[in-house]
């Protein structure tokens, strides 16, 4: 195993999510040195939509829902923050906004408004009204924020 293999990590870390928010999830692995690790978690209480967490090449990480895929690499650099938007998708408090015909922009809520922390298909921030908006329904019991 190369040194910047961040399998056994990222299994950690989808592990712990799934654990934590108490979710039934498939995973798809490939051969060595092929397409990586997948994650898939179907509709099911904590989620009202289906969801994808892959490690592809060694160490990226990816968050996958309805039209929406993302890239976030290097694993060392991203990992925290990647496992804190899981846990904001699952309370509601992430988001995707669609933005014309493929743009995409993923937002948490932080500190009383959303912070875009990744775009899809997109040069420059997103300030209008986004045609639909991809969002986890919160469990009953969550207070989240709806944000504006």
């Amino acid at each position: 195993m190369a040194d910047d293999d961040y399998t056994r990590e990222g299994e950690a870390l989808f592990g712990r999510f799934a654990a934590r928010h108490r979710l039934n999830h498939e995973v798809q692995t490939g051969e060595a040195g092929s397409w990586g690790m997948f994650w898939d978690f179907p509709r099911q209480e904590g989620l009202s939509l289906p969801l994808v967490l892959g490690l592809q090449n060694a160490d990226e990480l990816n968050f996958g829902v309805s039209d929406f895929w993302s890239y976030f690499f290097p694993f060392e650099k991203v990992a925290a923050e990647f496992e804190f938007i899981l846990d904001a998708w699952v309370s509601g408090r992430a988001r995707v906004i669609v933005t014309g015909r493929s743009g995409r922009v993923l937002q948490v809520w932080v500190g009383g408004r959303w912070k875009s922390v990744y775009m899809a298909n997109r040069i420059l921030p997103y300030w209008g009204k986004p045609k639909r908006v991809i969002q986890n329904r919160p469990l009953p019991d969550d207070t989240a924020a709806s944000g504006p």
